[in-house]
């Protein structure tokens, strides 16, 4: 079954409930109250979660002046400029805000009354400073660029936002010559990068690779038996959700081109080869071929958890009604046509994949795939890290894939990071996250483009979120 199959079932429930108008007057939108960047503010004696390598350097003051960090020393040496606003650190962490790397927007503005602006605040509300999106319905897609450039003007609070264009797939690109022809339409209507959700003739597939080289634009996504792994290696493609990589470890002379993305089959699994997963893992780490594993996702999937134990979990209360009815439905399908042994070694298989490539020297994403079942914005992106601590990673290595690692591959050297110069997307956390991966989850506070959102605000975001769709059915 594939994730594409999924996301239809789904998308009746999430797509209307965005665009339904509802009373919101008792709650707080991200574009309320709009705080300035322009002042100093002064997070005193903090202990620094730079993220440039694993540590911490305790009793540190850190400056920040229009929307960039300007000083960063030890708290006995640091002045703090008079006026400037104090944030009392004192037993606190400060350290990069998180990216997630795979998002679909839903259609609206700001306003928590519309599917974006409850996105962006959830998005904020939880630490994260920079979202990248991948693809979405047509209609939607203008209005989340509206929204990366209002974010980016200043105008409304918000993520740093990457969009990408519509969709390249087999049934949106008819041939070769209509690929490169929606290749340059996407670098011409100002989207930051390509998605594919396969299914593309391999001539096909190429001529786009071919035109996003030459447009400038770098290609992300699935990857389908029309074209397959190696093919999406030597283009350079980003994969998501390791797409490709279980046909990859097949043992020799076993049938290939596994269709679907949830491989449950205890007959198909049984010729996994595992001893080529070390292999395929330095294969991709030699050709620099970056992932985006979504493993909370697919083990959300995969899970024994029921669809009734699924939709109480505390973060459900921010999801659309209608939408938990229909990923109820959906996981109910899931239970009901697939053995236990297989989706348990589906899961197994997914996390050793993901150890190795880590292990390789692979560069790895931490991104949700949200809105998908029991898959929320922002808190999708936090049961990523867990999943990736799950497969054996420490908890900086996780993190380092949801702030060193996105900034890497946006090309951007001025974030993920704590340092002089670097804008300032930071979060305050209130215990060690080097110690515990779950630490981040402990918001004192999130400052985005120099704008501080103390723990009160974020609260108010959530719970404006859960009001306003309350009303949605």
């Amino acid at each position: 079954m594939s994730v594409l199959h999924i996301l239809a079932a789904v998308a009746l429930a999430l797509h209307p409930v965005a665009t339904i108008p509802v009373d919101t007057t008792q709650a707080v939108s991200p574009l309320d109250s709009l705080p300035s960047n322009s002042g100093t503010t002064a997070f005193v004696d903090v202990t620094v979660v730079p993220m440039d390598r694993e540590r911490v350097i305790a009793h540190q003051t850190v400056i920040v002046r229009d929307g960039r960090v300007v000083a960063l020393g030890a708290t006995a040496s640091t002045t703090v400029p008079a006026g400037a606003a104090r944030i009392d650190g004192r037993g606190k962490y400060l350290m990069p805000g998180l990216a997630d790397m795979h998002a679909h927007f839903a259609a609206g503005t700001e306003s928590l009354s519309d599917g974006a602006g409850r996105q962006l605040a959830l998005y904020l509300a939880n630490g994260f400073t920079t979202v990248r999106t991948l693809s979405g319905p047509p209609a939607v897609l203008p209005t989340t660029l509206v929204l990366r450039d209002r974010i980016n003007r200043a105008e409304i609070l918000g993520p740093t936002l990457y969009v990408a264009g519509p969709s390249l797939n087999g049934r949106s690109v008819s041939s070769p010559r209509q690929g490169v022809q929606m290749v340059e339409d996407e670098k011409r209507a100002g989207y930051d990068l390509l998605k594919t959700h396969g299914l593309l003739p391999a001539e096909t597939y190429d001529s786009i690779a071919d035109a996003a080289h030459r447009v400038g634009l770098r290609l992300v996504g699935h990857v389908t038996p029309e074209y397959g792994l190696a093919r999406a290696m030597a283009a350079g493609q980003q994969v998501e959700h390791l797409d490709g990589y279980i046909d990859a470890i097949m043992r020799d002379g076993a049938p290939s081109d596994i269709p679907g993305q949830l491989i449950v089959d205890p007959a198909v699994l049984a010729n996994i080869d595992t001893a080529k997963i070390t292999a395929i893992a330095r294969e991709t780490a030699r050709r620099n071929i970056w992932n985006g594993p979504t493993l909370a996702l697919f083990e959300i999937l995969a899970s024994d958890a029921t669809p009734d134990e699924l939709a109480q979990g505390a973060e459900m209360r921010y999801a659309p009604p209608a939408a938990i009815r229909a990923w109820k439905e959906e996981k109910a399908r899931i239970l009901a046509e697939s053995p236990a042994d297989g989706r348990h070694t589906f899961i197994d298989v997914r996390r050793r994949l993901v150890k190795a490539l880590h292990d390789a020297g692979a560069k790895l994403l931490v991104g949700s795939d949200s809105p998908m079942p029991f898959n929320l914005p922002a808190f999708g992106a936090l049961h990523e890290l867990d999943a990736f601590v799950g497969a054996g990673l420490s908890p900086y290595d996780a993190l380092e894939a949801a702030t060193r690692n996105p900034a890497e591959w946006l090309g951007r050297t001025d974030v993920g990071t704590v340092a002089v110069g670097n804008r300032a997307d930071l979060i305050l956390v209130d215990a060690n996250p080097l110690e515990n991966v779950d630490n981040v989850r402990r918001l004192s506070g999130t400052m985005v483009n120099g704008r501080w959102l103390p723990s009160a605000r974020l609260a108010a975001l959530r719970d404006g979120v859960a009001a306003a769709v309350a009303h949605l059915d």
